[in-house]
């Protein structure tokens, strides 16, 4: 399985994971090949990317710590409540649906705390907020069990993070999807909405204080430089403190309107050198532990010039997974493709790691020759 970006969609390429609109609905099935019609309709739709069977790479899974079904759940509770919380900010929100999606995500993530975290969703540029919110839940309640956090923690973490950016929801919609600079006053207006979200979630007596705290605090920074109060350190509640990460991390990774989401390993150099002044330090070091470098799928070119695609992680040693070896250093195709573990051959290394022109000038041969 490999990500492809729509731009770079051959026809002949087959979906390997399903793909869904906001709503739930599937817009095209696992298995199916994708056509010049079906390719143009995902642009249209708005879909950055998808992932395919790669017969180069082989029958690669790439394990999640949430399902498909859960994942789906949650996105749409998240986005049927924000809606509603656009028409009616006092009383628009439903309790009673998001802790329900929240209990399913930090059950679901307690059976499988064992598992690394792979970035492997693909969400529409429509959906990411929602998409965005599942996410950081996921990654918080990730970490908060590394943290040993109890399952009323968990709650109450989760709770926070999966709403977060609720307080977005009463920001214009011009001003929030304003494609253009922002005025100074329209940036004041953007940084409301951790006010606005503190105020929403803590007028619901489901939920606890630490939980509307979430949305309030996350954009503090452990330095002092956020907002909205320049709260530093430990004046910043912990779940707060939490949620920042996993909301900077999200937001690398994720494809935008305006950009491509950046790597896994840039994201982690990124997070990495953020805890040395806006994260906190002891936090992202856990947070990041949870997190594969090199996802399962990543294709990646060895100090021997050796080129090949990561088939698992070790957690321990997460610089050093294990590699399927395709290629010579030339590029050419090894007619005996075989596994490599990096912890057992201590001097190879991952150099770098293949961007998608590189992969796709390695794949297309066969997938000309599979023509």
């Amino acid at each position: 399985m490999r990500k492809v970006s729509i731009d770079s969609v051959e026809p002949g390429m087959i979906l390997a994971r399903s793909i869904y609109s906001a709503d739930g609905r599937t817009l095209l099935g696992a298995g199916i090949t994708l056509s010049t019609p079906f390719i143009r309709r995902l642009k249209e739709l708005g879909v950055p990317a998808v992932l395919i069977k790669d017969q180069v790479i082989g029958d690669l899974t790439v394990p999640d710590v949430l399902s498909e079904q859960v994942r789906l759940a949650a996105v749409q509770t998240i986005r049927h409540s924000f809606a509603r919380v656009q028409l009616h900010a006092d009383k628009g929100l439903e309790p009673v649906a998001v802790k329900t999606a929240t209990s399913a995500i930090i059950d679901e993530v307690l059976r499988n705390r064992h598992v690394m975290y792979h970035v492997a969703d693909i969400r529409t540029f429509d959906d990411y907020t929602f998409g965005h919110s599942v996410n950081v839940c996921v990654l918080s309640v990730l970490t908060g069990i590394a943290m040993g956090y109890n399952e009323l923690e968990l709650y109450d973490l989760a709770c926070g993070a999966i709403l977060h950016d609720i307080g977005k929801m009463l920001i214009p919609h011009e001003v929030l999807n304003k494609p253009g600079r922002l005025t100074p006053e329209e940036f004041t207006e953007i940084r409301r909405h951790c006010e606005y979200g503190f105020e929403i979630i803590r007028h619901q007596s489901e939920f606890s204080l630490a939980a509307a705290h979430v949305a309030f605090q996350h954009q503090e920074r452990f330095d002092g430089s956020g907002y909205p109060r320049q709260l530093k350190g430990e004046e910043i509640h912990e779940y707060a403190r939490i949620v920042a990460i996993a909301d900077m991390y999200d937001a690398l990774v994720a494809d935008r309107v305006y950009r491509k989401g950046y790597l896994p390993y840039q994201a982690h150099e990124i997070i990495l050198a953020a805890s040395c002044r806006e994260l906190d330090p002891r936090i992202s070091q856990i947070f990041l532990q949870n997190i594969a470098i090199y996802p399962i799928g990543s294709t990646v070119q060895l100090n021997t010039g050796d080129i090949g695609v990561v088939v698992d992680v070790n957690k321990a040693f997460q610089s050093r997974p294990v590699i399927r070896l395709l290629y010579d250093a030339d590029g050419l195709p090894l007619k005996r493709p075989y596994e490599m573990d990096l912890t057992r051959h201590l001097t190879v290394f991952i150099d770098k790691v293949l961007f998608e022109e590189h992969v796709r000038e390695l794949t297309t041969p066969h997938y000309q020759e599979a023509k």
